[in-house]
């Protein structure tokens, strides 16, 4: 929103300065205050030690060790045997036991995962009888310790696998119960953004794509403007990554969807590092069925990469670095259909459009490209062996250039954009375990992101639905400077049945932005002979300042008591407390408690049944809180045709004399968006390496964001509210297989029904009046879905890993090709009459991915150097990704699809 008048834009240095101390002052307080337990970027290990009877073995000293060296926790076993190590960093660890009169037992390959609790059993000989360790126990198949059911990815089957632009975010897809979402392009570029309000790209439980929580080592990654991702982190800098939908501990917040947390590799006192190339060519690709000219599109794309990873200072201090780099050049479709070119183009030429900012059209191939950069640089430092500091440096940047989509029609190149995305991050950490069963951390964060959409043209919009857009498309005008101030603790504390924890977080986010949404105008022609006869049937043109600042301060606290009152049950139970100050002239909610309870118990080994609960509030995107204040003219009919004729074709310099404006406000009643989660599975071990799982989730979701108009007609009082809702029943099955005898896979099957009144805060309703009439199918919906993925070590070094995904189509509203019902709805949601929303169906999704690859040892088998070949899309499947909604001869009809089948050439060396 614009400042006052006579205010300066920007606050004073100092003032800005004084603010934020005090702001984490506050954070760092209750941070410290704090006591609770926060796995979000570590896991667990729980050792029983028993003698050959079966008796529990007291005092016996466990400890833990990194194979390479640099990390040693120890602990010793209690009156029931057991010894608990928490807040270790995931990956693989050596485990030793000992207790006098027994015979040390040692284990290798000892696997901790973010977000688990590894539990062994290990059984000591008397000290004359030496023989190896007993595992009756491991991690990998079921986790009888958790509550809450999730999938973890790790290095190496994310380095290894097949992904087009090396986004981690693309192997979110393959885990069980989330789905792409609606309009997303499933293969996510490195570090640009190719849609202006580009969401998570995925959905749990039918929830929105900005409903999703997003965090690396323990602190939030969520753009706030749009719920997408913020700075990039490289694959090879990625431990591990840990995907949740159905249920969640207290510890996580400020998300009503699921979540995604990622950990980052640390340096170790063995020096490791990679050198990648891959490299792409239009030659070597499938054509692109959009494009219907005498040759495929050109197209060739470079992605260099290196990593290296190693001790400052041996046992104390370690570093990890990553850069890699993406240029590409190819070409772009414009698509305005071949029957309309001509008549386009005649109209355009007439006196009618003499003020147009664009005055031919064309069907054909223009230039586009891409470059693209990510850096990181990680510092791990040893306090001692019970205290830890670490400091990340991240930043990333994409230029997209003409390759920015902005509408839900056939767009001329006109209709395009470009965007220039530059995030920078600087976090670090202080994280102490004083005791085997204390454990407190402390993490910050700040980090910038701007954002800048610049369009093809400057002028009116003259769109034609189901024909043609062309001009300054309404949302690929914009700069914005979004910061994040953070702060997060937490501290736990187990005993032998409790496991107790608190923990904080707090934020301070401003947006400093220039939004020229809707301000060059937007003339909308229902047909193609009224574009000819310049005769236009609504009119829509912003007059408000295009300055807006905003801030909003989230937090929470959380309580969590993790209880096993008998042998094979676990009981969670917890509360967390949250709070948004929202800006001015927004009614900041009220406290928002939500308890979660979940439950799990294990009659067998081999089998554990969970069940749980729970609430999960949400924050508020400021692409949605934006538009509060806003002003414009909304014309209809003969008025609209007036604005026309006034400007020509132009945008109008002010409003039409004698009209009325329409105007965005916010609801006096504003509460936060939440979901309500239910859900039950069961996991069974099927082998000491794979398991199997299945799970029913119902999901609801209330006070989501929306638009209305609460006049009904023109002009328009347009309320920002929380009034949509949604609905989600789901099963889900998965088979999963962790890395033994050169072989991992993991194969996800869901099946569900998404409802929803209104898919997204953009989304219209039919009548704004009564918005029960657009009940339905939500865009989010997809009926079933399969993901399988694997990773096949061959012979001689060989290594085949496959991606498939198979999907039912998703649902498509039919829309009129104008405001039939004069509500002042823009996008588009009239319906034709008697049509419900989101009847119609797109195409189903089936594709194929698949990587090759062949090592080669060297420098005495130090080294390796791997050479292959990804292909995506193998079987050329053409897989909608847009398809045109309105009611037209070429309903349905494919707007914008996934690639055609591309053949990417790779190569690694690897140390």
């Amino acid at each position: 929103m614009e400042p006052p008048s006579g205010k300066a834009a920007r606050p004073k240095p100092y003032a800005t300065i004084e603010r934020m101390r005090r702001l984490l002052a506050v954070a760092w307080c209750f941070c410290a205050l704090a006591f609770g337990q926060s796995q979000r970027v570590s896991g667990g290990l729980e050792v029983t030690v028993v003698d050959l009877a079966g008796s529990p073995v007291v005092g016996a000293v466990v400890s833990l060790e990194t194979p390479e060296g640099g990390l040693r926790r120890t602990a010793q076993s209690g009156p029931d045997g057991r010894a608990l190590l928490s807040a270790v960093p995931s990956g693989e660890y050596e485990l030793r036991v000992e207790q006098e009169g027994f015979a040390p037992q040692e284990i290798d390959d000892v696997e901790v995962s973010l977000s688990r609790t590894t539990r062994l059993r290990v059984t000591l000989r008397l000290e004359a009888v030496q023989e190896t360790v007993e595992v009756t126990a491991s991690a990998g198949t079921v986790d009888t310790a958790a509550v809450t059911s999730s999938a973890s990815l790790g290095s190496e089957r994310i380095e290894e696998g097949p992904s087009a632009n090396r986004n981690y975010l693309n192997f979110v897809l393959v885990a069980p119960g989330v789905a792409q979402s609606a309009g997303s392009n499933a293969r996510k570029s490195l570090a640009g953004t190719r849609a202006p309000l580009s969401d998570s790209g995925f959905t749990f439980g039918g929830m929105r794509g900005r409903n999703n929580s997003l965090s690396v080592d323990g602190v939030d990654n969520r753009d706030e403007t749009t719920g997408g991702q913020r700075v990039s982190i490289g694959l090879e800098l990625v431990q591990e990554f840990r995907v949740a939908g159905a249920m969640g501990g207290a510890e996580h917040g400020g998300a009503a969807g699921g979540s995604v947390d990622v950990v980052t590799r640390s340096g170790t006192n063995i020096w490791h590092g990679d050198m990648t190339w891959f490299f792409q060519d239009s030659g070597l690709n499938a054509r692109d069925p959009e494009v219907d000219v005498g040759r495929k599109p050109r197209t060739r794309k470079y992605q260099p990469g290196v990593s290296l990873l190693g001790p400052a200072r041996r046992d104390k201090t370690f570093f990890a670095f990553a850069l890699e780099q993406v240029s590409e050049r190819g070409e772009e479709w414009s698509d305005t259909p071949a029957v309309s070119v001509q008549a386009v183009n005649q109209a355009l030429a007439s006196p009618r459009f003499a003020g147009a900012a664009v005055h031919q059209v064309s069907r054909g191939l223009f230039a586009a490209d891409s470059s693209e950069t990510e850096l990181a640089f990680k510092l791990d430092h040893h306090v001692n062996q019970q205290s830890f500091l670490a400091a990340r440096y991240a930043f990333s940047r994409g230029r997209m250039a003409n390759e920015v989509h902005g509408l839900d029609n056939f767009s001329d190149n006109s209709a395009r954009g470009s965007s220039l995305t530059r995030d920078h991050a600087l976090t670090a950490a202080f994280t102490s375990s004083p005791r085997a069963n204390l454990f407190y951390d402390l993490r910050t964060q700040f980090a910038r992101r701007d954002v800048g959409l610049s369009p093809n043209s400057r002028g009116a919009l003259l769109e034609i639905p189901g024909v043609v857009s062309l001009g300054q498309a309404f949302r690929l005008d914009s700069q914005r400077t979004e910061d994040h101030w953070e702060a997060v603790g937490s501290l736990g504390f187990a005993t032998v049945k409790h496991t107790l924890g608190f923990g904080g977080s707090m934020q301070y986010i401003p947006l400093q932005a220039r939004f020229d949404d809707r301000t060059a105008g937007i003339f909308v022609f229902p047909t193609l002979q009224a574009f000819s006869a310049g005769l236009p049937d609504l009119f829509v043109q912003r007059f408000s300042p295009a300055a807006t600042r905003l801030s909003t301060t989230p937090g929470g606290l959380w309580v969590e008591d993790r209880w096993r009152p008998g042998r094979g049950v676990t009981l969670s139970a917890g509360l967390r407390w949250d709070a948004q100050r929202l800006p001015a002239g927004f009614r900041s909610p009220k406290a928002n408690f939500a308890p979660r309870l979940s439950a799990a118990w294990t009659p067998a080994d081999s089998l554990v049944l969970r069940a749980g609960m729970g609430w999960f509030f949400d924050r508020y995107p400021l692409a949605f809180l934006k538009e509060a204040g806003w002003t414009e003219q909304i014309l209809a009919g003969t008025a609209a045709q007036r604005a026309f004729g006034l400007g020509l074709g132009a945008g109008l310099g002010a409003p039409v004399p004698g009209e009325q404006l329409s105007t965005y406000q916010a609801d006096p009643d504003f509460p936060t968006t939440y979901s309500r989660k239910i859900s039950v599975g069961a996991e069974q071990g099927l082998s000491d390496s794979t398991k199997l799982s299945v799970e029913y989730s119902a999901v609801r979701g209330f006070h989501l964001p929306r638009i209305r108009n609460a006049n009904g007609g023109l002009p328009a009082l347009n309320l920002l509210e929380q009034t949509a809702r949604s609905s989600y029943h789901g099963f889900s099955a998965s088979l999963e297989r962790k890395m033994t005898r050169e072989m991992t896979f993991l194969v996800a099957y869901q099946a569900g029904r998404t409802r929803d009144d209104g898919s997204d805060f953009d989304e219209r309703p039919l009548d704004p009046l009564d918005i029960r009439k657009d009940w339905a199918l939500s865009r989010q919906h997809q009926g079933q879905r399969l993901a399988a993925s694997g990773l096949f070590e061959l012979f001689e070094d060989v290594v085949l890993s496959p991606i498939l995904t198979v999907g039912t189509p998703r649902p498509l509203n039919t829309l009129l090709t104008t405001d039939a019902y004069r509500t002042g709805a823009y996008p588009l949601s009239a319906r034709p009459e008697g049509v419900a929303r989101n009847t119609a169906r797109a195409a189903g999704v089936f594709s194929l991915d698949l990587r090759v690859m062949k090592g080669f040892w060297v420098m005495d088998d130090r080294a390796i150097l791997q050479v292959g070949v990804e292909a995506f899309n193998l079987l050329n499947h053409t897989n909608v990704l847009r398809a045109n909604p309105f009611d037209t001869p070429s309903h349905g009809a494919r707007l914008e699809t996934l690639n055609p089948r591309q053949l990417q050439l790779m190569a690694q060396f690897e140390f």
